[in-house]
Protein backbone atom coordinates (compact mmCIF):
# COMPACT_ATOMS: atom_id res chain seq x y z
CA UNK A 1 0.00 0.00 0.00
CA UNK A 2 1.59 4.17 -1.34
CA UNK A 3 2.06 5.97 1.42
CA UNK A 4 0.71 8.73 -0.32
CA UNK A 5 -2.62 8.81 -2.24
CA UNK A 6 -1.15 9.53 -6.14
CA UNK A 7 -3.94 8.61 -8.59
CA UNK A 8 -3.55 9.49 -12.21
CA UNK A 9 -5.77 11.40 -14.19
CA UNK A 10 -9.30 10.46 -15.65
CA UNK A 11 -7.47 11.53 -19.10
CA UNK A 12 -4.57 9.21 -18.55
CA UNK A 13 -6.23 6.08 -17.85
CA UNK A 14 -9.04 6.78 -20.55
CA UNK A 15 -6.12 7.43 -22.39
CA UNK A 16 -4.55 4.18 -22.03
CA UNK A 17 -7.44 1.77 -21.10
CA UNK A 18 -6.04 -0.40 -24.02
CA UNK A 19 -2.76 -0.53 -22.66
CA UNK A 20 -2.45 -2.54 -19.17
CA UNK A 21 1.59 -2.59 -19.55
CA UNK A 22 1.63 1.34 -20.32
CA UNK A 23 -1.21 1.85 -17.55
CA UNK A 24 0.63 -0.03 -14.59
CA UNK A 25 3.98 1.23 -15.71
CA UNK A 26 2.25 5.06 -15.94
CA UNK A 27 1.14 4.06 -12.34
CA UNK A 28 4.51 3.11 -10.72
CA UNK A 29 5.57 6.14 -12.23
CA UNK A 30 3.05 8.55 -10.74
CA UNK A 31 3.59 6.57 -7.41
CA UNK A 32 6.76 7.59 -7.04
CA UNK A 33 6.73 11.22 -7.86
CA UNK A 34 6.80 14.00 -5.75
CA UNK A 35 5.27 17.19 -5.84
CA UNK A 36 5.16 17.42 -9.90
CA UNK A 37 7.45 20.36 -11.70
CA UNK A 38 4.35 21.22 -13.87
CA UNK A 39 5.40 22.52 -17.38
CA UNK A 40 2.62 23.73 -20.14
CA UNK A 41 2.16 19.88 -21.04
CA UNK A 42 1.97 18.49 -17.42
CA UNK A 43 0.15 15.49 -16.98
CA UNK A 44 1.48 13.85 -19.79
CA UNK A 45 4.56 13.32 -18.05
CA UNK A 46 3.86 9.78 -16.39
CA UNK A 47 2.47 8.82 -19.92
CA UNK A 48 5.38 9.72 -21.93
CA UNK A 49 7.94 7.70 -19.20
CA UNK A 50 5.77 5.11 -19.63
CA UNK A 51 5.80 5.12 -23.26
CA UNK A 52 9.66 5.52 -23.59
CA UNK A 53 10.00 2.27 -20.87
CA UNK A 54 8.12 -0.08 -23.25
CA UNK A 55 9.53 1.18 -27.08
CA UNK A 56 6.33 2.13 -27.70
CA UNK A 57 5.59 5.26 -30.31
CA UNK A 58 2.81 7.13 -29.47
CA UNK A 59 1.71 10.91 -30.00
CA UNK A 60 -0.08 12.84 -27.61
CA UNK A 61 -1.26 16.22 -27.94
CA UNK A 62 -0.18 19.29 -25.59
CA UNK A 63 -2.90 18.94 -22.38
CA UNK A 64 -4.76 22.13 -21.89
CA UNK A 65 -5.67 20.70 -18.64
CA UNK A 66 -2.36 20.92 -17.37
CA UNK A 67 -2.43 24.73 -17.59
CA UNK A 68 -5.95 24.55 -15.44
CA UNK A 69 -3.96 22.19 -12.77
CA UNK A 70 -1.11 24.91 -12.71
CA UNK A 71 -3.61 27.79 -12.38
CA UNK A 72 -5.25 25.51 -9.48
CA UNK A 73 -2.17 25.33 -7.24
CA UNK A 74 -1.26 28.92 -7.92
CA UNK A 75 -4.66 29.42 -6.67
CA UNK A 76 -4.08 26.60 -3.43
CA UNK A 77 -0.59 28.01 -2.76
CA UNK A 78 -2.83 31.92 -1.93
CA UNK A 79 -4.61 30.58 0.63
CA UNK A 80 -8.60 30.20 1.19
CA UNK A 81 -8.95 32.64 3.99
CA UNK A 82 -11.88 35.39 3.25
CA UNK A 83 -8.70 38.12 3.42
CA UNK A 84 -6.17 38.18 1.01
CA UNK A 85 -2.78 39.84 3.03
CA UNK A 86 0.40 40.73 0.58
CA UNK A 87 2.97 43.30 0.37
CA UNK A 88 4.50 44.03 -2.75
CA UNK A 89 8.01 46.25 -3.39
CA UNK A 90 9.82 47.71 -6.45
CA UNK A 91 12.96 50.08 -6.58
CA UNK A 92 12.59 53.28 -8.37
CA UNK A 93 14.54 53.88 -11.28
CA UNK A 94 17.38 56.34 -11.35
CA UNK A 95 16.45 57.54 -7.82
CA UNK A 96 19.18 56.61 -5.04
CA UNK A 97 19.99 58.06 -1.69
CA UNK A 98 23.94 58.50 -1.57
CA UNK A 99 26.16 59.43 1.90
CA UNK A 100 28.20 61.94 0.84
CA UNK A 101 30.96 61.35 3.03
CA UNK A 102 31.43 57.80 1.39
CA UNK A 103 29.69 57.99 -1.92
CA UNK A 104 27.38 54.78 -0.87
CA UNK A 105 24.38 54.68 -2.93
CA UNK A 106 20.94 52.96 -1.42
CA UNK A 107 18.40 52.89 -4.38
CA UNK A 108 14.90 54.09 -3.58
CA UNK A 109 12.33 51.71 -2.61
CA UNK A 110 8.52 51.62 -2.75
CA UNK A 111 6.28 49.12 -1.01
CA UNK A 112 2.86 48.54 -0.63
CA UNK A 113 0.60 46.59 1.72
CA UNK A 114 -2.57 45.56 1.73
CA UNK A 115 -5.00 43.87 3.06
CA UNK A 116 -8.65 42.73 0.95
CA UNK A 117 -11.85 41.67 1.80
CA UNK A 118 -13.78 41.08 -1.53
CA UNK A 119 -16.91 39.61 0.20
CA UNK A 120 -17.15 43.18 2.37
CA UNK A 121 -15.85 45.19 -0.01
CA UNK A 122 -12.82 46.30 1.91
CA UNK A 123 -9.11 46.96 1.09
CA UNK A 124 -6.57 49.01 3.03
CA UNK A 125 -3.50 50.06 1.69
CA UNK A 126 -0.38 51.49 3.12
CA UNK A 127 2.23 52.89 1.49
CA UNK A 128 6.35 52.70 2.58
CA UNK A 129 8.97 54.76 0.99
CA UNK A 130 12.35 54.52 2.41
CA UNK A 131 11.10 52.33 4.75
CA UNK A 132 8.92 55.38 6.44
CA UNK A 133 5.36 55.22 5.91
CA UNK A 134 3.96 57.87 3.50
CA UNK A 135 -0.14 57.13 2.74
CA UNK A 136 -2.58 55.32 4.24
CA UNK A 137 -5.85 54.65 2.61
CA UNK A 138 -8.61 52.06 3.57
CA UNK A 139 -11.63 51.81 0.56
CA UNK A 140 -15.10 50.10 2.26
CA UNK A 141 -18.71 49.96 0.48
CA UNK A 142 -19.37 53.79 2.01
CA UNK A 143 -16.16 55.21 0.46
CA UNK A 144 -12.72 56.16 0.69
CA UNK A 145 -10.27 57.59 2.92
CA UNK A 146 -6.94 58.51 3.47
CA UNK A 147 -4.18 59.77 6.46
CA UNK A 148 -5.06 63.25 4.56
CA UNK A 149 -9.04 63.30 4.37
CA UNK A 150 -11.80 61.64 1.51
CA UNK A 151 -10.81 60.48 -1.36
CA UNK A 152 -12.80 61.32 -4.77
CA UNK A 153 -11.85 57.74 -6.83
CA UNK A 154 -12.73 56.62 -10.73
CA UNK A 155 -15.31 54.15 -11.05
CA UNK A 156 -13.57 51.01 -9.89
CA UNK A 157 -10.74 52.87 -8.95
CA UNK A 158 -8.21 51.78 -6.56
CA UNK A 159 -6.26 54.28 -3.65
CA UNK A 160 -2.73 54.88 -4.60
CA UNK A 161 -2.60 51.85 -7.16
CA UNK A 162 -2.53 52.00 -10.63
CA UNK A 163 -5.11 49.96 -12.52
CA UNK A 164 -2.61 46.81 -13.40
CA UNK A 165 -1.67 46.72 -9.84
CA UNK A 166 -5.34 46.89 -8.52
CA UNK A 167 -5.79 43.88 -10.48
CA UNK A 168 -3.36 41.63 -8.87
CA UNK A 169 -4.54 43.20 -5.63
CA UNK A 170 -7.91 42.71 -6.32
CA UNK A 171 -8.57 39.79 -8.85
CA UNK A 172 -5.78 37.68 -9.09
CA UNK A 173 -7.88 34.62 -6.88
CA UNK A 174 -11.06 35.18 -9.42
CA UNK A 175 -8.56 35.27 -12.61
CA UNK A 176 -6.72 31.73 -11.32
CA UNK A 177 -10.38 30.37 -10.32
CA UNK A 178 -12.13 31.80 -13.35
CA UNK A 179 -9.34 31.13 -15.97
CA UNK A 180 -8.66 34.22 -16.85
CA UNK A 181 -5.13 33.99 -16.03
CA UNK A 182 -3.08 31.74 -18.53
CA UNK A 183 0.13 30.17 -19.14
CA UNK A 184 2.30 31.72 -21.24
CA UNK A 185 6.61 30.44 -20.75
CA UNK A 186 9.16 29.09 -17.88
CA UNK A 187 12.15 30.73 -17.20
CA UNK A 188 14.40 31.77 -14.59
CA UNK A 189 14.22 34.52 -12.17
CA UNK A 190 17.12 35.48 -9.61
CA UNK A 191 17.89 31.90 -10.04
CA UNK A 192 14.86 30.22 -9.16
CA UNK A 193 12.87 28.74 -12.30
CA UNK A 194 9.12 30.34 -12.34
CA UNK A 195 6.79 29.95 -14.54
CA UNK A 196 5.13 33.06 -16.35
CA UNK A 197 1.30 33.51 -16.04
CA UNK A 198 -0.47 36.74 -17.91
CA UNK A 199 -3.45 38.16 -16.05
CA UNK A 200 -5.70 39.70 -18.63
CA UNK A 201 -9.05 41.09 -17.50
CA UNK A 202 -11.28 44.00 -16.56
CA UNK A 203 -8.79 46.23 -18.05
CA UNK A 204 -5.82 45.42 -16.51
CA UNK A 205 -2.95 43.06 -18.10
CA UNK A 206 0.06 42.03 -15.99
CA UNK A 207 2.40 39.19 -16.08
CA UNK A 208 3.21 37.21 -13.12
CA UNK A 209 6.05 35.24 -12.15
CA UNK A 210 5.12 32.26 -9.54
CA UNK A 211 7.84 29.42 -8.45
CA UNK A 212 7.69 26.35 -10.57
CA UNK A 213 7.75 24.46 -7.17
CA UNK A 214 5.71 26.05 -4.63
CA UNK A 215 3.22 28.22 -7.04
CA UNK A 216 3.50 31.29 -4.65
CA UNK A 217 3.83 34.68 -6.64
CA UNK A 218 7.27 36.35 -7.04
CA UNK A 219 6.76 39.68 -9.56
CA UNK A 220 4.12 41.71 -10.83
CA UNK A 221 5.04 43.32 -14.06
CA UNK A 222 2.37 45.49 -15.13
CA UNK A 223 1.85 45.83 -18.98
CA UNK A 224 0.45 48.69 -20.82
CA UNK A 225 -2.67 48.19 -23.79
CA UNK A 226 0.30 47.68 -26.36
CA UNK A 227 1.77 44.64 -24.41
CA UNK A 228 5.29 46.64 -23.49
CA UNK A 229 6.55 45.89 -19.84
CA UNK A 230 5.98 48.80 -17.36
CA UNK A 231 9.36 49.70 -15.65
CA UNK A 232 8.48 49.15 -12.45
CA UNK A 233 8.45 45.50 -11.72
CA UNK A 234 7.13 44.48 -7.97
CA UNK A 235 8.64 41.79 -5.77
CA UNK A 236 6.25 39.71 -3.97
CA UNK A 237 7.67 39.62 -0.42
CA UNK A 238 4.63 38.50 1.41
CA UNK A 239 1.32 36.89 -0.25
CA UNK A 240 -1.33 35.12 2.30
CA UNK A 241 -4.78 34.69 3.23
CA UNK A 242 -6.04 35.44 6.79
CA UNK A 243 -8.95 35.25 8.88
CA UNK A 244 -10.39 38.71 9.55
CA UNK A 245 -9.25 39.10 13.00
CA UNK A 246 -6.28 38.90 12.10
CA UNK A 247 -6.76 41.50 9.51
CA UNK A 248 -6.04 45.08 9.75
CA UNK A 249 -8.70 47.47 8.25
CA UNK A 250 -8.09 50.38 10.86
CA UNK A 251 -9.30 53.96 9.52
CA UNK A 252 -6.11 56.00 8.32
CA UNK A 253 -4.72 57.82 11.43
CA UNK A 254 -4.98 61.96 10.44
CA UNK A 255 -2.30 64.09 9.33
CA UNK A 256 -2.01 67.73 9.32
CA UNK A 257 -3.25 69.29 5.83
CA UNK A 258 -0.39 69.33 3.40
CA UNK A 259 0.24 72.32 1.10
CA UNK A 260 -1.01 71.49 -2.59
CA UNK A 261 1.62 74.05 -4.32
CA UNK A 262 4.21 76.36 -3.83
CA UNK A 263 5.07 79.85 -5.46
CA UNK A 264 7.62 82.16 -5.55
CA UNK A 265 5.78 85.51 -5.23
CA UNK A 266 8.19 87.92 -5.23
CA UNK A 267 12.40 87.67 -6.03
CA UNK A 268 15.22 90.44 -5.96
CA UNK A 269 19.09 90.47 -6.27
CA UNK A 270 20.75 90.83 -3.46
CA UNK A 271 25.24 90.40 -2.69
CA UNK A 272 26.26 87.95 -1.27
CA UNK A 273 27.47 90.29 1.46
CA UNK A 274 24.01 91.10 2.11
CA UNK A 275 22.96 87.50 1.92
CA UNK A 276 25.27 86.31 4.78
CA UNK A 277 23.39 88.52 7.21
CA UNK A 278 20.21 89.02 5.62
CA UNK A 279 18.50 85.55 7.32
CA UNK A 280 17.93 84.01 10.43
CA UNK A 281 19.34 80.58 9.03
CA UNK A 282 22.82 79.57 7.85
CA UNK A 283 22.69 80.52 4.46
CA UNK A 284 24.95 77.75 1.91
CA UNK A 285 26.89 78.67 -1.11
CA UNK A 286 29.52 77.60 -3.43
CA UNK A 287 31.49 80.67 -3.44
CA UNK A 288 31.99 83.30 -5.64
CA UNK A 289 33.29 80.80 -8.13
CA UNK A 290 33.37 76.97 -8.53
CA UNK A 291 34.69 74.35 -10.82
CA UNK A 292 34.86 76.89 -13.75
CA UNK A 293 31.41 78.02 -12.84
CA UNK A 294 30.70 81.68 -11.75
CA UNK A 295 28.08 83.16 -9.87
CA UNK A 296 25.76 84.33 -12.30
CA UNK A 297 22.27 85.38 -10.29
CA UNK A 298 21.93 85.81 -6.50
CA UNK A 299 18.05 86.01 -5.52
CA UNK A 300 16.52 86.80 -1.65
CA UNK A 301 12.76 85.39 -2.41
CA UNK A 302 9.65 85.51 -1.14
CA UNK A 303 7.60 81.94 -1.10
CA UNK A 304 4.03 81.26 -0.79
CA UNK A 305 2.42 77.90 0.51
CA UNK A 306 -0.97 77.11 -0.63
CA UNK A 307 -3.60 74.48 0.65
CA UNK A 308 -6.54 72.58 -1.20
CA UNK A 309 -9.94 74.79 -1.09
CA UNK A 310 -11.98 72.35 1.28
CA UNK A 311 -8.95 72.86 3.77
CA UNK A 312 -10.13 75.83 4.88
CA UNK A 313 -6.49 76.35 5.68
CA UNK A 314 -5.06 80.11 4.73
CA UNK A 315 -2.13 80.43 2.40
CA UNK A 316 1.20 81.42 4.31
CA UNK A 317 4.66 82.37 3.63
CA UNK A 318 8.13 81.85 3.80
CA UNK A 319 11.72 82.64 2.41
CA UNK A 320 14.43 81.66 0.17
CA UNK A 321 18.07 81.63 -1.34
CA UNK A 322 18.24 80.83 -4.60
CA UNK A 323 21.80 80.50 -6.38
CA UNK A 324 22.95 80.02 -10.02
CA UNK A 325 26.17 78.76 -11.38
CA UNK A 326 27.40 78.84 -15.02
CA UNK A 327 29.13 79.56 -17.75
CA UNK A 328 28.59 81.65 -20.90
CA UNK A 329 26.92 79.05 -22.31
CA UNK A 330 24.94 77.81 -19.79
CA UNK A 331 24.94 74.09 -20.98
CA UNK A 332 26.50 73.36 -17.64
CA UNK A 333 24.92 75.08 -14.43
CA UNK A 334 24.05 74.27 -10.76
CA UNK A 335 21.41 75.98 -9.29
CA UNK A 336 21.12 75.96 -5.42
CA UNK A 337 17.24 76.70 -3.61
CA UNK A 338 17.14 77.06 -0.08
CA UNK A 339 14.82 77.32 2.84
CA UNK A 340 14.22 76.77 6.81
CA UNK A 341 11.31 74.72 5.28
CA UNK A 342 10.95 72.33 3.13
CA UNK A 343 9.00 74.48 0.34
CA UNK A 344 6.92 73.28 -1.91
CA UNK A 345 8.39 76.23 -4.34
CA UNK A 346 11.55 74.68 -4.35
CA UNK A 347 9.94 70.96 -5.22
CA UNK A 348 9.61 69.38 -1.41
CA UNK A 349 6.27 67.72 -2.30
CA UNK A 350 3.87 68.81 0.12
CA UNK A 351 5.89 70.44 2.17
CA UNK A 352 7.79 67.59 3.76
CA UNK A 353 9.08 64.84 0.85
CA UNK A 354 11.07 65.27 -2.00
CA UNK A 355 10.78 65.56 -5.20
CA UNK A 356 10.27 62.33 -5.72
CA UNK A 357 7.89 61.76 -2.70
CA UNK A 358 10.56 60.12 -0.56
CA UNK A 359 11.18 61.06 2.67
CA UNK A 360 14.07 63.57 3.14
CA UNK A 361 17.29 62.08 3.71
CA UNK A 362 19.07 62.99 7.07
CA UNK A 363 21.80 65.05 7.00
CA UNK A 364 24.75 63.60 5.48
CA UNK A 365 22.63 62.27 2.74
CA UNK A 366 21.09 63.80 -0.63
CA UNK A 367 18.64 62.00 -2.44
CA UNK A 368 19.58 62.12 -6.59
CA UNK A 369 17.55 61.78 -9.45
CA UNK A 370 18.36 61.63 -12.55
CA UNK A 371 15.96 63.24 -14.81
CA UNK A 372 14.80 61.92 -18.57
CA UNK A 373 15.91 58.66 -20.21
CA UNK A 374 19.55 59.38 -20.82
CA UNK A 375 22.00 60.47 -18.05
CA UNK A 376 22.02 63.49 -17.77
CA UNK A 377 19.95 66.95 -15.75
CA UNK A 378 19.42 65.93 -12.28
CA UNK A 379 18.13 67.05 -9.00
CA UNK A 380 19.23 66.58 -4.98
CA UNK A 381 17.47 66.99 -2.34
CA UNK A 382 19.06 67.68 0.97
CA UNK A 383 18.97 69.23 4.79
CA UNK A 384 22.49 70.48 5.84
CA UNK A 385 22.64 72.83 9.41
CA UNK A 386 18.90 72.46 9.30
CA UNK A 387 18.19 74.45 6.00
CA UNK A 388 16.46 72.46 2.88
CA UNK A 389 18.51 72.28 -0.12
CA UNK A 390 17.29 71.99 -3.68
CA UNK A 391 19.97 71.15 -6.22
CA UNK A 392 19.56 71.77 -10.12
CA UNK A 393 22.20 70.70 -12.16
CA UNK A 394 23.30 70.03 -15.74
CA UNK A 395 24.64 66.04 -14.74
CA UNK A 396 24.37 63.74 -11.85
CA UNK A 397 28.47 64.25 -11.39
CA UNK A 398 28.10 67.52 -10.90
CA UNK A 399 24.85 67.96 -8.51
CA UNK A 400 26.63 64.77 -6.28
CA UNK A 401 29.89 67.60 -6.28
CA UNK A 402 28.21 70.59 -4.95
CA UNK A 403 26.09 69.27 -2.30
CA UNK A 404 29.83 68.09 -1.11
CA UNK A 405 31.38 71.28 -1.44
CA UNK A 406 28.33 73.58 -0.04
CA UNK A 407 29.52 75.95 2.76
CA UNK A 408 28.26 78.62 5.09
CA UNK A 409 28.07 82.44 3.05
CA UNK A 410 30.13 84.06 6.09
CA UNK A 411 28.75 87.49 7.46
CA UNK A 412 30.92 90.45 6.14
Amino acid sequence: MRERGVTLDREVIELLADEPELLAIADAIAATQSRPRRRVWSRIGAVAAAVIAVGTVLVVLPDRGGDRSLLADALAAVGRGPVVHARIETMLPATNVIVLATGRARPQTIAIEYWFDEPRGRLRTVVRRGGVEVDEFLQTQAGATSNRGPVQLAPGAQPALDPALAGFVTRYRDALASGEARVEEEGELGGRRVVWLLLSARGMRERVAVDAETYVPLQITPLDPSGRASPFAWRVRVIETVARVEADFAAPKARPVAPLRGDVSESRPISSGQAGGAFGWPALWLGQSWRGLRLVSLEQETLTRGYPPESRVRADRGEGLRLRYAVDSAETYVELSQAPLPEPAYAFTGGELTFNGNPIPPEGSIELVELGARPGRAIGQLRRDGVYVTIWASSRELALEAARALRRIENR
